[in-house]
């Protein structure tokens, strides 16, 4: 069978199975061409280049030698900022000395372009992390910092990160920014023990930026020394208004092998969580995945499916989407909904937990009411002042936020006849959360009280 280099591709991923999965840059690699010898992918950055060459391409080259013959191999072209492409760097190859222009702005190559806010699909669970992220980006040093985003795996906190990255670099072009992930900072700080000279070097990287982003800073667990660093490294950048933003699987006040002072440094701002996307939500990000691989043939109904069994995080609903266009694609089979159960019978969702307990507007309208020491009687009331109106307003956000009731069962469960007064709470929280630092505290501490 001849392939197209699409084919192949789709082929690949989906033999690769659960490691597609776990990896957000494979899944951005764009076949080009494919001859005899050699699978040519284009992929956005250098960093993206390097991550799938070091992790994936022995395994990627013996599934080209099985598929298309022995000589196969792949290549990986990278984006330049001026939009050229360049090859793939040899195991021998090191980084380039940048020009000396000390007028230019510093940018962080390790960003990618990839993840922005306009392709960050905005649901329940994730909706607080994005309107704070959004507002870093648009006021760094000024407001939720640090900012502190947790939240279980392949849920869109890395993809946070970059878009806030990226943001800046367009609205705020003077401004330095670095992304790194707490194990490179490790790493780099254990270099700088072992070659002194490249100390002080170490220490100007990281505390003479404008933006610092780290991803996953639960790795700095049980690391004493790496903390001791990071805590004067914060320091610093903290008492310079310059900005941090981290990202973890887990609240501060779980990082239990994280020094005290470091775990209340991270609350000094603002913690946001993220959790695993709704029915909606899952449709959503479906639908900008096959945008974005050009799938344009699947069914609602066959991506309401996966949505349905899909249930853990986006890396798994979207791994699922790749596998059934994939084995479609390679076999000539029509996506249906019995089509993609066949292929996803090892994905079914597990049967809801005996004593989970839904959230309900009661259960909002309890919590608020102690936050702020009123009664439930009062957030159904018409009462106008103030004291009365925000708890209400926060109410109605949150349980249009919390559950899955619609805008009109929430408006009965207030007492009142027309939704529009839902939409006009919501609109009004969402906007305020925005700028007003003390309203988004209380709003994610209700959260976590609720949940």
């Amino acid at each position: 069978m001849r392939y197209t280099p699409d084919q192949i591709w789709l082929k690949i991923l989906s033999e690769l199975g659960d490691t597609i999965r776990e990896d957000v840059y494979l899944r951005q690699a764009k076949p080009m061409a494919l001859t005899e010898s050699e699978l040519t992918v284009s992929v956005p950055s250098v960093y993206t280049q390097e991550q799938i060459a070091s992790r994936f391409l022995p395994d990627i080259n013996g599934l080209l030698e099985k598929q298309i013959g022995a000589n196969c191999r792949l290549k990986i072209i990278a984006a330049q900022p001026d939009g050229k492409r360049h090859p793939e760097p040899s195991v021998s190859s090191t980084p380039a000395t940048a020009p000396d222009d000390t007028d230019a702005p510093s940018t962080d190559t390790t960003l990618n372009p990839e993840y922005s806010f306009d392709r960050f699909v905005v649901g329940t669970g994730n909706r607080l992390s994005h309107a704070a992220s959004l507002a870093v980006s648009e006021n760094p040093g000024k407001i939720y910092n640090p900012l502190f985003i947790y939240g279980g795996v392949g849920l869109g906190k890395t993809h946070l990160l970059h878009a806030i990255g990226n943001r800046i670099q367009e609205v705020h072009s003077k401004q330095k920014v670095l992304y790194i992930s707490s194990e490179t900072f490790m790493n780099e700080y254990i270099d700088s023990i072992i070659t002194r000279t490249t100390a002080f070097d170490f220490r100007s990287k990281y505390r003479t930026v404008d933006v610092l982003l780290i991803d996953d800073i639960q790795f700095l667990q049980r690391k004493e020394g790496t903390q001791e660093e990071f805590f004067h490294t914060f320091n610093e950048l903290h008492q310079n208004s310059n900005h941090i933003v981290m990202t973890s699987d887990r609240p501060p006040k779980n990082l239990e092998t994280v020094e005290e002072r470091l775990r209340s440094r991270f609350e000094w701002g603002m913690v946001a969580d993220i959790s695993p996307p709704q029915f909606e939500t899952r449709i959503a990000i479906l639908r900008q995945k096959c945008e974005d691989q050009n799938l344009e043939n699947v069914p609602d109904s066959v991506l309401s499916y996966i949505a349905e069994v899909i249930q853990t995080n986006i890396r798994d609903l979207e791994g699922s989407l790749i596998r059934v266009a994939a084995e479609a694609s390679l076999f000539n089979e029509e996506l249906t909904v019995d089509f993609a159960r066949n292929v996803l019978n090892d994905f079914a969702a597990p049967p809801p937990r005996i004593n989970a307990k839904a959230i309900t507007a009661e259960d909002i309208q309890k919590a608020v009411a102690g936050y702020f020491r009123i009664k439930i009687s009062d957030l159904k009331s018409s009462t106008r002042t103030k004291a009365i109106v925000v708890p209400r307003q926060i109410a109605m956000y949150l349980c249009r936020q919390l559950t899955n009731l619609s805008l009109m069962e929430i408006a009965d469960a207030f007492g009142r006849q027309d939704h529009t007064t839902i939409l006009h709470a919501n609109n009004r929280i969402e906007e305020r959360i925005r700028t007003d630092a003390e309203l988004y505290q209380t709003i994610n501490f209700l959260i976590e009280d609720i949940k």
